[in-house]
């Protein structure tokens, strides 16, 4: 049989490959304006359809085509199933099973998100290889063009979605500027290097520069360093890596001084170093807060780690006190953001070294993939890698975002399908168009949807009680309405129906007991608040929420003893120490008022709130 008829085949079966990057674009695309969190709760619905019905075509690729256990395929298999069942490990130790499960309220960076993610990186390694990899080019060009002309839409103020939205107006569909941009940045490299390629179709180079142009406009005027960081590291690793491979001497000179070039510039992200005034962004800087709480956490428990994305119960107990002086003592952080970190400090030891291992071997296999390939399939291969590098630059200073992740462990994955199919003879495919009996085929044929659907029920399932919490908060939200008496029994219908799912965020539960506080129903929303802190009782909101109400409902006592509770999970709250002060004061109690105000005065003695307290006690 000829290569090319041979080729063929082998065409006809990945057309699956097609439906994995299309699914992993719409992913970034999507969002649904009825949900509470219309971004990373409808990326996570949509990431688990899409890896639930993949799984059965990786489960029926391993049948007809089994790993082979000298490949690379299999040393990064292992290594995502380990990734797996640790992470599955420090769910369930995680005192919140559900937050564990489903990750933390506006993040969802939970043991779900990262299983549709391993699902996506190991088929992307069993079926990108050379005749297909420019797919990922052609499919992040197309997106990309759609997601860099709504940029551009919101930067001009024509977005066609009236978002209550506190940032930068280019969120694009991923609700944050640095998360737009550093997805723009991304996907707008793959349209860069795909322009360099000689076969690559003169209609998408076209389609490249356009998207290239709009989505530089978006980064640029989203105000945020994070796209311009994945730029910037991508372009180096491109440039000096293909320098080197043209003229080692050029090469190596090129490479000493990008990485010069690469420290001076995380230095001046930093506040440090000649590039601080080019580089230097309060909102970059403040991450060597979250980066060292973390550190404290993981220290704190290193073997399961404090919870899975539970960065936010714990952030206030482990933050330096600098952070609540500098910005605020309420202010509060639910993640590292670093990825690396965030997994050590919520999931342990054990998540963290297989995360750091699988990115290790992705890094040591694109480096053979680089040596071995030569002509279009190098530059091939270094267009994903740079690009792949760019994800993980921004990973160092950014949350694992749903709707830029998809796109690092899709490219992380195509690395080492490269890598195999180097190695591949290139008659391993037509084993599997080899003559059989049409029953045999059938069931062939069979065996993937069967899987697939045997899987996609449970998600099916668990997706639909997931809908409906997020879109019976929204509702609420909508419908709470004080001067509307009407409304008061509808609100608290929908009340119920999110406390009683069983897929409901706990945070959605106790924000629902505030709408029935709005419209009057006091008992039940301090009962609904009560159960929330009992289920969680270090949650920082549940314990603010519950001393507020108890403040209110004159209950000296019980106001006392829940904010004792806070002083020990946020012991650097000045304001929290005030408001005890106060307590005691109207209790009679001028010991431990006096207790309180030199409390205040230990650490924040130059601030409004040790003023206060100096003048409430006289």
């Amino acid at each position: 049989m000829s290569g090319k008829n041979r080729q063929n085949l082998v065409e006809k079966s990945s057309n699956s490959v097609w439906f994995l990057i299309w699914g992993v674009a719409a992913v970034t695309l999507f969002l649904k304006t009825d949900f509470y969190d219309p971004f990373n709760s409808a990326k996570l619905i949509l990431l688990l359809l899409l890896s639930g019905w993949i799984f059965g075509h990786l489960v029926n690729s391993y049948k007809k085509n089994p790993i082979n256990r000298k490949s690379q395929e299999f040393i990064s298999t292992i290594i995502i199933l380990s990734f797996i069942f640790f992470l599955l490990t420090s769910t369930i130790f995680t005192e919140v099973f559900i937050v564990g499960l489903l990750g933390d309220t506006q993040r969802r960076n939970g043991f779900l998100a990262y299983l549709g993610l391993s699902i996506i990186f190991l088929y992307s390694a069993r079926t990108i290889r050379f005749f297909n990899v420019l797919r990922i080019y052609k499919v992040a060009i197309l997106i990309g063009l759609v997601l860099s002309c709504y940029g551009l839409m919101q930067i001009n103020g024509k977005d066609f979605i009236k978002w209550s939205n506190p940032y930068n107006a280019m969120i694009s569909t991923l609700g944050n500027p640095n998360f737009a941009s550093a997805t723009l940045a991304i996907l707008s490299l793959l349209a860069l290097y795909g322009i360099f390629l000689k076969n690559f179709p003169t209609i998408y180079k076209l389609l490249g520069i356009t998207f290239i142009v709009i989505s530089l406009f978006d980064i640029v005027n989203s105000d945020s360093r994070q796209g311009l960081l994945v730029i910037f590291f991508s372009l180096l690793v491109y440039v000096s890596t293909y320098l080197y491979f043209t003229n080692r001497k050029i090469g190596f000179i090129v490479i000493f001084v990008s990485a010069v070039i690469g420290g001076l510039a995380v230095a001046g992200m930093l506040q440090k170093g000649p590039l601080t005034s080019l580089l230097y962004k309060d909102s970059v800087s403040v991450r060597g807060y979250y980066w060292r709480a973390g550190i404290e956490m993981f220290k704190s428990d290193p073997f399961t780690g404090v919870g899975v994305d539970r960065y936010g119960a714990y952030f206030k107990e482990f933050r330096e006190v600098g952070y609540p002086l500098k910005y605020g003592f309420e202010i509060t952080s639910s993640n590292a953001h670093n990825t690396f970190i965030q997994l050590f400090a919520t999931a342990g030891v054990f998540v963290g070294t297989l995360y750091l291992m699988l990115i290790g071997y992705v890094f040591f296999s694109a480096i053979k993939l680089l040596r071995k390939s030569n002509g279009e399939d190098q530059k091939i291969t270094l267009g994903l890698i740079s690009a792949w590098v760019g994800f993980q630059a921004q990973s160092l200073i950014s949350i694992d975002n749903i709707g830029i992740a998809v796109w690092g462990w899709l490219l992380g994955g195509a690395i080492i399908g490269l890598s195999n199919s180097v190695n591949e003879n290139l008659k391993v495919p037509e084993i599997q168009q080899v003559s059989v009996k049409k029953a045999n085929n059938a069931q062939i044929n069979l065996f993937q949807p069967a899987i697939s659907a045997l899987i996609l029920i449970p998600v099916i399932v668990f997706s639909s009680y997931f809908y409906k919490s997020e879109s019976n908060l929204y509702f609420l939200k909508v419908i709470t309405v004080p001067s509307s008496p009407q409304n008061k029994q509808p609100v608290l219908d929908y009340v119920n129906k999110v406390i009683n799912n069983p897929m409901s965020d706990p945070f959605y539960k106790y924000r629902a007991a505030y709408f029935l506080l709005d419209m009057g129903y006091t008992n039940e929303a301090y009962s609904i608040i009560l159960s929330s802190h009992k289920a969680d009782p270090r949650n920082p909101d549940y314990l603010q929420g519950l001393a507020n109400f108890e403040e209110s409902k004159q209950n000296i006592k019980n106001a006392i003893s829940v904010r004792r509770k806070i002083s020990i999970i946020d012991p650097w709250n000045a304001d929290n120490y005030l408001k005890l002060l106060v307590l005691y004061k109207s209790n009679g109690d001028l010991v431990n008022a006096n207790e309180m105000k030199n409390k205040i005065l230990n650490f924040a003695p130059n601030t409004e709130i040790a003023k206060t307290a100096l003048e409430t006690l006289g």
